[in-house]
């Protein structure tokens, strides 16, 4: 089998076929949430259409070890406590169990420390990863062409060093967790989106939760400052998905700008 460079630890390998977004998800979302089916509905701007697809965003970009040390470091504990279905939510389990320590401008937030249950390092971790794996390569799809090369070296360098293990999380990198809370939650999964160039920041969801990821301190000041002055790098919060900015986004997508195909055009009523 011909050895390749793997992207992250830079030996040759066989590469495996690494996934953008956890495979895990996808399965999550199509066998759990109603109405079941075998797949999710994926939803594209650049294709200018919506239908059911059990399609997924692969490369082979790394080794076998990587490929492992992604999985054990972030993404395996991560998915697990993702959102299931509106009953099975670890993650808001957790902070409803918790009391929050930070309060800025009447909002309430916590820290790692408030949620001694739950290791945040690896939140940290599964959030620099997918930061790490959209921009450092091209990987086929044009919703994200944008964030190939992306990452400015500031950035680019010290967080390969983090995922391999030979450095600390970088202290001009801020992370927010939000955690739906919903009663009637939403089931979103989205590919990492954002303007790199302009505002340094990007974000992506997992069913149950958004990650906001913002590059240097002024991609956001009251935040870097809040969260440096206490020495963290990251917070957890509430929020509603049905009324927040990006879900409204996609909600007009779907109904406005998008054409359903496929099954789902039948099922809409669409031709």
């Amino acid at each position: 089998m011909t050895e390749e460079k793997c992207e992250l630890c830079g030996e040759f390998s066989a590469l495996k076929k690494s996934h953008l977004m956890p495979k895990s998800i996808y399965k999550a979302i199509a066998r759990t949430f109603q109405p079941h089916d075998s797949a999710p509905v994926w939803a594209s701007r650049s294709q200018k259409s919506a239908y059911y697809s059990n399609s997924q965003i692969t490369k082979r970009l790394l080794c076998g070890a990587c490929e492992d040390r992604f999985n054990k470091n972030g993404e395996k504990y991560v998915v697990g406590k993702c959102m299931k279905n509106a009953q099975t939510f670890e993650l808001k389990r957790l902070l409803n169990c918790s009391s929050p320590s930070i309060h800025v401008n009447g909002s309430s937030y916590f820290d790692p420390k408030d949620i001694p249950k739950l290791n945040s390092e690896k939140f940290i971790y599964f959030a620099a990863s997918i930061v790490w794996r959209v921009t450092v390569t091209d990987w086929g799809n044009d919703d994200i062409s944008n964030l190939e090369n992306a990452l400015p070296n500031e950035f680019k360098r010290p967080l390969q060093q983090y995922l391999l293990n030979k450095a600390e999380f970088p202290k001009n990198i801020y992370i927010t967790v939000c955690v739906d809370d919903d009663v009637d939650p939403v089931p979103i999964m989205s590919l990492p989106s954002g303007d790199i160039e302009n505002d340094m920041h990007l974000s992506f969801f997992i069913p149950g939760i958004k990650f906001n990821v913002f590059l240097g301190a002024n991609a956001d000041l009251e935040l870097s400052s809040t969260l440096s002055s206490l020495g963290i790098n990251m917070i957890y919060m509430y929020r509603s998905f049905r009324e927040s900015y990006e879900y409204q986004q996609m909600k007009h997508l779907v109904n406005s700008e998008l054409s359903p195909k496929g099954k789902l055009a039948k099922q809409s009523g669409s031709s």
